[in-house]
């Protein structure tokens, strides 16, 4: 069964900071392509919203569902991966970044590592200390380990 999820990260004024990435997870003796599941995350440069798309049977299904499911003219696939997961993180100051891996958490704490910590902009209510990226969505293929 095929998975969709869609939220909207909370700024607009984004940068995806790994740029456009391909990942691609292959278990021991999967030398099969019939077995692989892909999946996608797509981005909304106007909007800030990322959707995801997991468990199709090739990239351009995943791909075409992430970015129908994103909603906008302008979203674009920032993450392809295949037998593994994908995560989105948005920094304090509103950057995101994505991470890949063969768990769940594998994938959030490279894409969490890949911003480390942020002020969030000025004016901010709060602290303007340093704060550690959260993760705006996850997602992973049903074969993912």
């Amino acid at each position: 069964m095929s998975q969709i999820i869609s939220r909207r990260v909370r700024s607009t004024a984004v940068a995806v900071l790994a740029g456009s990435a391909v990942a691609v997870f292959a278990g021991a003796g999967s030398a099969q392509a019939d077995g692989d599941l892909h999946g996608a995350i797509a981005f909304s440069d106007s909007t800030g919203v990322v959707a995801s798309a997991a468990n199709y049977a090739d990239a351009p299904s995943a791909d075409n569902a992430a970015i129908g499911h994103c909603g906008h003219g302008d979203c674009r696939i920032i993450l392809d991966f295949s037998n593994g997961c994908g995560a989105v993180a948005q920094g304090a100051d509103g950057h995101i970044a994505v991470g890949w891996g063969p768990t769940q958490v594998e994938a959030e704490n490279q894409a969490r590592d890949f911003l480390g910590p942020s002020a969030p902009p000025f004016p901010d209510l709060g602290s303007a200390s340093p704060r550690a990226a959260t993760i705006a969505l996850s997602t992973c293929t049903a074969n993912a380990q």
